[in-house]
């Protein structure tokens, strides 16, 4: 999934979320969706957090990163990522009423 994120291939990374969330959700997998939300906020995914300034254009980035939270249990994680989406919504909020 971090690979996908990287490389800019968003499609299938939903996809493969999409597969996650039909999983049970194990322990190591979950430890995994936590790392990733800490390497979302490192300076190599800086692309990442600025492609989600324009969710018109990236949506299945969005849908990426809103099914990672779906699958999350509500802790650290989650809340980080969380509040990073509540601001994707805000603006795109914003760009409507600009519009």
């Amino acid at each position: 999934l971090s690979l996908c994120l990287l490389s800019m291939a968003y499609e299938h990374s939903y996809f493969l979320v999409r597969c996650y969330a039909s999983m049970e959700a194990s322990v190591p997998m979950l430890a995994q969706l936590d790392k990733l939300v800490q390497l979302l906020e490192s300076p190599i995914f800086a692309h990442v957090r600025l492609q989600l300034l324009e969710p018109a254009e990236h949506p299945f980035l969005v849908k990426t990163l809103f099914g990672v939270l779906m699958v999350l249990p509500q802790a650290t994680a989650f809340d980080q990522l969380q509040r990073r989406l509540q601001s994707v919504g805000t603006l795109s909020l914003t760009n409507t009423l600009l519009s």
